[in-house]
């Protein structure tokens, strides 16, 4: 039986196969001619026919025989300098390139100091000024609100590692700044930085604040630090004017408070300038000792310097002892043209930190020195993203003097900072710049031995080629010689019996015992080429190729469960699975030496045996079936986070048999190579009778592997199997690594799908439960994040800012009312914007918007209940048909005129599109909301109805009016989550504005509420606005919202019952949960009606009364394609399939669940 034939019988498909026998005759007509001369001339012309052959061939070999071995060695020494020199050059550009484009990088990183990192610093200055006008505070008794939280965004951007405002007192008005410091609200920043610092995680990096800023008497005045010890101060002299040090972030140490910068000569000058140019001025390079934060005195430098490190890198960090620079940018009085400095922001920076992440890992060694005429210079060196400081002077390797990629001083100009005016720059004789070299580290990435190794391998295969040729040579001589002595015979012979005009017609057609040979030759490795994927030109294409192969050992293997999960699933995630599992599969039989035959849908055939005979097939496609069954269990947990729910539950049947195998090549239109026999069909036969997750042998593979030693590999079946056309055999079950435990064979499991009936308590027990749980978690983030991309990616296309404009809040029911309240009988979707578009796969989440989206579906996974069917399983199921039928929505159908205009003008088809879907396609807010509510839909079930559930909570049910109870306690569940301050960056990310978040709930109330299915009151508005929307009226006014409303609540409704929607197993495998768990239920006294008396009729009721119709709705929608018919066809057959089967399956749910009892 061929494969074709054993998978239409697998398929309980019967094919009729048609063959042709062609029957080819031929009569051979022989003459005969009696004439036999024998003359002098006849004998003399046969011996000059002798040597006149003999003479050439041996002038043509000598001949060809120096010419060929000269060119080879001509071309090998040739060919040999040429790679040589072509792949060093290649070398030598790659290495010029890569520096190129790496010096390139960190230039612009060097110029972005001022474009950039001064530039987003200075914004701060810009809110002091406006805080001092908005407020109209004068100077210098102006303190900026919310200052650690504004500092803590400026610095992020700027990579500034600390940062203060410094106001400018004049002498006169001292008295008045000292009295300010202390009285004034506005001095409790001190405090509010200290809870801000505690709170963000800041202290865990600070050794010590010194004395409380509000006791002591030095704290209130303007102090100078005592010049042999910083640790201590004194008060200022009366004469001004000072620049106290204030608002400061982070706040390392209390000591530094209101001390008068113009006392420190390191500060003294340039904060000067920057008050009387109203310039930002850029400082020198400060150096101190390396060491860590807790290595030196708490405020010396090199502890302060660690300290900042570590608090901007979020870990403990060493001060490596290279150059720090203040900058120092004023801080105007108003925004007027007459503006006046009144303060000086200034701003510590760490050289070393600016060129950090910017070249890509694999560029290695980039030298960059850091110079100042005032200073001495200082040398970096560069791996990928990390900096690593080398020490102080200029320590280049001097090699490499003449490739230096020097910059200029940093243009002088002005700084832009939000206002008109904007800010000069300023630097000075104390200008800095870089130099940048590649080192022999980074050169010796890009240059090895490899150009000298190909020139060596070249002339390696050329001495090869000539001494190949000359051992050929040496064997064609010998057989030319064979040949031309039968030509010399048989011209002779022929000479010495026919007359010269028929000799020469013979000659023509006669066939040479050489080409028998030939012949003979071709066949016996015919086979071996087609599988070589070799050319097979020379063959008669009339003449068969096939071989009978004795001793072999197939294998079939198929993912038990596939067509029920294929059915939940996208056809592109389908191939997503099968291409993964196979190639993963390919390789094994690479490395096995399997020969892969073909797949066919799921399943997988392979051969050992052929074409080169194997001693031990049976043991590698043993070794081979062991590898594929743990590679699967990999790859499909590895999917799961792609392919959603249930792809780590797969898993294959496999089935071996060994035996003599006929393969061959079937020519046609797809010429094939199959494999023919009882073999064949016996391995078909281990598989589709075998279990999921086992290997099965037949007793002729298992009797091969004990005869080669591997009988330990060997666990009887404990049961029979009547295999179809083989009657009752005893087979085996595969155990290499001696892991089988004899309870987990469940040998009379042979359907195709099986599932877990067991209730999520029970199933918790499984050690296995956390870990698929953080992958439903993975995959669920994974899937929300595409959409949260969707919406920043709408916001940029509409050039609304991204950034975060404040904690949007939104506390639902303060003014009295519930959930149920909120409903509205139309959604406002957003009006077409042609606006262009932007690519949301350039979209990057920031890694906290990420981690919040993680924590909050974790969070949402916890809260589900452990439900048999109500549960965070379910909702990952729902979730999963939603974003199926979202990405299901279909195209209208559009001419040839209106695509040739479309190619012309993209919104035409946007909005040709738009209009089609009822704006659904054209908003993702709204699509992330339908995503959310079937996430959050059932959480906190209780496992109850709504009545039942009143009965329990009367308190909840009284809150919510008796109305959708489970339901609105979701919703709101879910939302008081949502709005918990730990996920503000995340509801920054999802919503630009009050409006936008206002409209993302009034979707996630109407959807999941939606989900009520039995509340009779909702069912009867449900069907009138269904009648009012798609219900042609001539007098009716067009509403495309309305329209939408119902679309998106017919999504979630069905999602939320699309097991019944799907594969007959799915269906199965919820409605055995679902009847788990009103029957537990019911045991318990929370459920009145029991269960197994009304299940098999009740659900037939569902189908006629609820499912069918409601598949006949997404139909009548027209915006889901194929998809409204794959339900509806699903939801008829598994009504009728319900119909025959139903009472038997009850039977068996009965059944387990009084087992379940029993062993609890």
């Amino acid at each position: 039986m061929s494969l074709t034939e054993i998978e239409s019988d697998r398929q309980s498909s019967i094919h009729g196969d048609d063959s042709d026998e062609g029957i080819s005759d031929g009569s051979n007509s022989d003459q005969h001619t009696n004439k036999s001369p024998s003359s002098t001339d006849d004998v003399n012309h046969a011996e000059s026919i002798k040597k006149e052959l003999a003479r050439r061939e041996t002038g043509y070999i000598l001949s060809l025989r120096v010419l060929v071995i000269c060119l080879l060695i001509i071309v090998a020494a040739g060919v040999s300098v040429l790679v040589y020199v072509i792949s060093r050059k290649a070398e030598n550009e790659e290495v010029d390139t890569q520096f190129e484009g790496a010096s390139q990088q960190i230039l612009e990183a060097f110029e972005a100091i001022k474009t950039d990192r001064i530039s987003a610093l200075s914004s701060l200055a810009v809110a002091a000024i406006a805080h001092g006008v908005d407020h109209s505070r004068s100077w210098p008794f102006v303190a900026l609100s919310s200052f650690q939280q504004r500092s803590l965004t400026a610095r992020s951007n700027s990579g500034i590692l600390q940062v203060s405002i410094n106001t400018f007192v004049p002498e006169e008005k001292r008295d008045e700044w000292e009295r300010y410091v202390v009285e004034e609200v506005d001095s409790q920043w001190i405090q509010e930085a200290y809870d801000y610092q505690e709170e963000t995680g800041v202290e865990d990096f600070i050794i010590a604040y010194g004395e409380n800023f509000n006791v002591g008497v030095e704290s209130q005045t303007i102090a100078h630090f005592d010049p042999e010890d910083h640790t201590r101060h004194y008060s200022a002299p009366d004469s001004g004017p000072y620049l106290p040090y204030w608002e400061t972030s982070p706040v390392v140490s209390n000591s530094d408070i209101n001390i008068d910068i113009f006392a420190d000569s390191s500060h003294k000058d340039h904060a000067l300038t920057c008050l009387e140019t109203g310039s930002v001025v850029l400082g020198g390079m400060l150096r101190s000792p390396p060491g860590g934060s807790k290595d030196a005195a708490p405020n010396s430098p090199t502890s302060r310097y660690a300290q900042l490190l570590s608090i901007a890198s979020g870990t403990e960090r060493e001060y490596a002892g290279d150059p720090m620079t203040y900058v120092y940018i004023p801080i105007f009085d108003s925004f007027r043209d007459d503006r006046v400095p009144k303060a000086v922001m200034i701003g510590l920076f760490n050289w070393g930190r600016f060129f950090e992440n910017i070249l890509p890992p694999h560029v290695r060694g980039i030298d960059v020195v850091l110079h100042n005429p005032c200073f001495e210079s200082y040398t970096y060196q560069i791996f990928g993203g990390d900096v690593v400081p080398v020490g102080h002077g200029d320590k280049h390797e001097t090699e490499f003097d003449d490739v230096e990629v020097p910059t200029e001083r940093l243009e002088q100009g002005t700084i832009a900072d939000g206002t008109k005016s904007a800010l000069p720059f300023y630097e000075g004789k104390c200008y800095h710049t870089i130099s940048i070299y590649p080192s022999t580290e980074f050169r010796d990435f890009y240059r090895s031995s490899t150009p000298f190794i190909i020139s060596l391998a070249v002339a390696a295969i050329f001495a090869f080629a000539v001494a190949m040729f000359i051992v050929y040579d040496r064997l064609v001589e010998r057989r030319q010689k064979l040949v031309l002595q039968k030509a010399v015979q048989s011209t002779a012979i022929v000479s010495s019996l026919f007359p010269k005009n028929v000799r020469d017609r013979l000659m023509q057609t006669q066939v040479t015992d050489s080409d028998t040979d030939e012949s003979k030759a071709l066949q016996s490795t015919r086979l071996k080429n087609i599988l070589g994927g070799e050319s097979e030109r020379n063959i008669d294409s009339n003449k068969p190729i096939a071989d009978l192969f004795p001793n072999c050992t197939v294998l079939f293997a198929d993912i038990a469960g596939f067509t029920a999960w294929s059915s939940t699933r996208d056809p592109a995630q389908v191939f997503t699975l099968l291409q993964s599992v196979y190639q993963a599969f390919d390789k094994i039989a690479a490395r096995r030496r399997v020969f892969k035959v073909e797949t066919i849908g799921d399943s997988y055939v392979a051969v050992t045996g052929l074409p080169e005979p194997q001693e031990m097939h049976a043991v590698i496609m043993s070794k081979f079936a062991s590898d594929c069954k743990v590679k699967l269990f990999k790859v499909t947990r590895e999917l799961e986070v792609i392919l959603g729910p249930d792809t780590g539950d797969l898993s294959m049947r496999f089935g071996l048999h060994s035996g003599p195998v006929t393969a061959g090549v079937l020519r046609g239109d797809r010429a094939r190579f199959q494999l023919f026999g009882d073999t064949v069909n016996t391995a078909a036969r281990m598989e589709s009778t075998g279990t999921r997750g086992m290997i099965q042998i037949s007793p002729t593979t298992a009797e091969v592997l004990r005869s080669a030693g591997k009988g330990a590999w060997l666990r009887p079946r404990r049961d029979i199997v009547d295999a179809k056309g083989l009657g009752k055999i005893r087979t085996f079950w595969l155990d290499i690594e001696g892991r089988l435990d004899e309870s987990m064979r469940e040998d009379s499991e042979n359907s195709e799908e099986i599932y877990n009936i067991l209730s999520p308590a029970v199933q918790n027990l499984n050690t296995s439960t956390r870990a698929k749980s953080n992958r439903l978690v993975n995959w669920m983030t994974e899937i929300l994040s595409d959409y949260l991309k969707k919406v920043i990616a709408k916001r940029m296309s509409l050039r609304q800012d991204t950034r975060q404009v404040g904690d949007l809040t939104y506390q639902s029911h303060n003014d009295g009312r519930i959930c149920l309240d909120e409903v509205v009988e139309a959604l406002t979707l957003p009006k077409f914007d042609g606006k262009g578009f932007y690519d949301e796969s350039s979209v990057v989440l920031s890694g906290e918007v990420v981690s919040q989206l993680r924590a909050f579906v974790t969070d949402i996974a916890e809260g589900y209940r452990q439900n048999p069917f109500h549960n965070f399983d379910h909702a990952c199921h729902v979730t999963m048909s939603v974003h199926k039928l979202l990405k299901r929505v279909v195209t209208p159908d559009i001419s040839e005129e209106d695509l040739i205009k479309g190619k012309l003008d993209s919104n035409h088809l946007a909005s040709r599109l738009h209009d089609y879907t009822h704006g659904i396609t054209s908003d993702p807010t709204t699509a992330l909301a339908v995503m959310f509510s079937a996430l959050v839909h059932d959480v906190d079930h209780r496992g109850v109805s709504n009545v039942q559930m009143g009965k329990e909570e009367p308190e909840m049910a009284k809150y919510y009016k008796e109305k959708s109870i489970a339901e609105q306690n979701s919703l709101d569940f879910a939302w008081d989550l949502l709005m918990l301050r730990k996920f503000s960056a995340l509801r920054a990310c999802m919503f630009g504005t009050q409006d936008e978040m206002m409209r993302f709930r009034q979707v996630f109330v109407n959807l999941v509420l939606a989900t009520d299915i039995f509340d009779k009151e909702l069912n009867d508005l449900r069907k009138g606005r269904w009648e009012k929307a798609f219900h042609w009226d001539p007098h009716r006014i067009e509403s495309p919202d309305l329209r939408a409303t119902i679309v998106l609540e017919h999504i979630i409704q069905a999602s939320d019952v699309s097991h019944t929607m799907q594969h007959w197993h799915v269906y199965l495998k919820w409605n055995r949960r679902l009847f788990n768990e009103m029957a537990t239920a019911y045991r318990a006294g929370r459920m009145g009606a029991d269960p197994t008396e009304f299940w098999y009729q009740g659900e037939l009721n569902f189908f006629d009364n609820y499912i069918i119709p409601l598949a006949k709705k997404l139909q009548e929608c027209q915006v889901f394609g194929v998809s409204s018919d794959e339900y509806l066809n699903y939801a008829q057959s598994n009504r009728m399939e319900w119909e025959e089967k139903g009472m038997s399956v009850l039977q068996e749910m009965k059944s387990e669940l009084d087992l379940i009892e029993c062993e609890a």
